[in-house]
């Protein structure tokens, strides 16, 4: 973990209340990996108090040129409107990489990824990777509400991954649950060796429950409200799997946990 000031090096608005901020912060970035998050301080005010979470969404530049992080987010409160204002140059206190990503085993070579709405911003980043190794093909299911809800669909394409888009409302993609889209696939196709997974978490307690029905191994990346990103607060608690007494936290022993592991 580490901590460091980071210039901005960008800020993008690429959807309503969506932005990509790059951040330069070369020694996080050369020991970040997918499913990691930072907490930012997003003002050097006392408000808002506590720094914020964010998965870390693809990293800047490559190997060891890496300069930097970007983050994906959306303006939700105080502290992402704040963000949202911030100018190329400026400056962030950064804490990370934190929490325990995903992990892929080399034997694995057909991988699905459930992604619903911001959901995206932690998936993507495991898609860059795991588009690298020969012989892998990767599906990826996103999902929301409308046409607003979907991030990173051209970008995915691009890399020739094969992409299935779900909206409530049928503005982008087939009507309907990305849950239900991943339902179908999971009867009337050949299973995958994974399902990575990260969204609302109705979304995630639905797809371990699929999973888990079709005998497929599940990681899921959960979202929590956290005060401090490394176990001090234990703020972010989430209860063991039935039958498991006690809790785990999602900054320590997550983000990302085998979805076996946890009751939602």
């Amino acid at each position: 973990m580490l901590r460091q000031n980071a210039q901005i090096l960008y800020q993008k608005r690429i959807a309503p209340q969506v932005y990509r901020m790059g951040l330069a912060c070369a020694d996080l970035a050369a020991a970040a990996s997918p499913g990691q998050f930072v907490m930012v301080r997003v003002s050097p005010k006392n408000v808002p108090l506590l720094r914020r979470p964010f998965s870390i969404h693809r990293p800047i530049g490559e190997g060891k040129g890496r300069q930097g992080v970007e983050l994906l987010y959306k303006v939700v409160g105080q502290g992402t409107q704040i963000m949202s204002q911030l100018a190329p140059g400026e400056v962030l206190d950064v804490l990370g990489p934190l929490g325990n990503g995903f992990t892929c085993p080399k034997t694995i070579k057909n991988v699905w990824l459930v992604a619903g709405g911001m959901g995206v911003a932690s998936l993507y980043y495991l898609a860059c990777e795991l588009s690298k190794r020969d012989g892998l093909m990767q599906r990826i299911f996103l999902g929301g509400c409308s046409a607003a809800d979907i991030l990173c669909e051209a970008e995915l394409r691009a890399m020739g991954l094969d992409i299935q888009v779900t909206t409530e409302d049928c503005t982008f993609g087939e009507k309907g649950l990305i849950t239900s889209a991943l339902e179908q696939a999971l009867k009337n196709e050949v299973l995958p060796d994974r399902i990575f997974s990260c969204g609302p978490q109705a979304m995630l307690k639905a797809v371990g429950a699929l999973a888990a029905e079709h005998g497929v191994p599940c990681q899921m990346s959960l979202e929590a409200m956290m005060a401090c990103g490394f176990g001090v607060c234990l703020g972010c608690a989430v209860h063991r799997a039935d039958g498991a007494p006690g809790y785990v936290h999602v900054c320590t022993d997550g983000p990302v946990f085998d979805a076996k592991e946890v009751r939602l």
